[in-house]
């Protein structure tokens, strides 16, 4: 039985580094993120403001877990990390265990999120290989290498840019199929929303992200024939049917909340498909 964790980070710019980069003192926190947000966009002739990875410290990470069985991908988890609920070692220790004999899935995971995780650890001193697989090297086919965490990764994004060559973003490809997208908040708006205190709000947000990346993931899936049309209808039933008790269990207040109106903005993608015996086959 196959094993999946979907995830998305939500991150700001580590404090330490920043002042590192910058070392005067008489400069703010939020002064010196501006020198460098104005430095990158001068680096790249005004295209981009994206600080280099080494810069990102997670502060929110969202998962879902399913499993393949019957030929259908059903959801069994959901999990939500704030900085406020735990220490960022523990997280990356307990990330690196869970992704252990999982395949993972992210939207540009491979760009982003693996490698934030990675540099994370590389400045904690935290390990990122699979215990007792740490001497075996090589590989073990696309997307695959032994010992390293996680052996097998499907980016969305590359898996829909045919490897990359002409990505476009999360949110046009999910409102593409008919997902909502992303409407409200962005990545761009999170430091200023963890200036304010508000972690729920990033937690729902990212969980929106996770959500329609697995979405999306199933509909490939569907395309590239490894699901079957009946496979894929009860894969996206059992978020349906299964996610709201999940993440009621996993978010605060303002995230429910959040998410509750995200299903809502889901109608018509959730609700063409067939209810009461999908809701039997769970």
């Amino acid at each position: 039985m196959r094993r999946y964790v979907a995830l998305d980070l939500e991150t700001i710019p580590d404090e330490g580094l920043v002042s590192a980069m910058d070392a005067e003192p008489s400069r703010s926190y939020a002064d010196k993120v501006s020198r460098l947000l104005a430095a990158r966009r001068a680096q790249t002739s005004g295209r981009n403001d994206f600080l280099p990875i080494p810069y990102h410290r997670p502060v929110v990470a969202c998962s879902l877990e399913a499993v393949e069985r019957d030929g259908a991908l059903i959801v069994a988890d959901a999990g939500c990390w704030t900085d406020r609920d735990e220490p960022e070692e523990a997280f990356l220790e307990r990330t690196w265990q869970r992704l252990q004999g999982r395949t993972l899935v992210t939207f540009h995971g491979r760009g982003f999120d693996l490698p934030v995780l990675e540099l994370r650890s590389l400045k904690l001193g935290r390990s990122i290989h699979a215990q007792g697989a740490r001497d075996r090297r090589g590989a073990l086919g696309e997307g695959a290498c032994p010992g390293r965490v996680p052996e097998e990764h499907h980016d969305v994004m590359e898996l829909l840019s045919r490897g990359g060559g002409a990505p476009s973003s999360l949110d046009l490809y999910a409102k593409l199929v008919g997902l909502p997208g992303k409407e409200g908040v962005a990545g761009k708006d999170v430091a200023t929303l963890y200036g304010q205190g508000a972690l729920e709000q990033i937690a729902g947000y990212c969980m929106s992200d996770v959500l329609q990346t697995w979405l999306l993931y199933l509909r490939y899936r569907l395309l590239d024939g490894s699901l079957s049309a009946a496979g894929y209808a009860l894969s996206v039933a059992a978020c349906r049917e299964k996610l709201p008790a999940l993440l009621a269990a996993h978010l605060g207040p303002s995230g429910r909340t959040y998410m509750a109106a995200f299903f809502a903005r889901c109608g018509q993608f959730l609700d063409e498909l067939p209810g009461e015996p999908l809701r039997r086959a769970l």
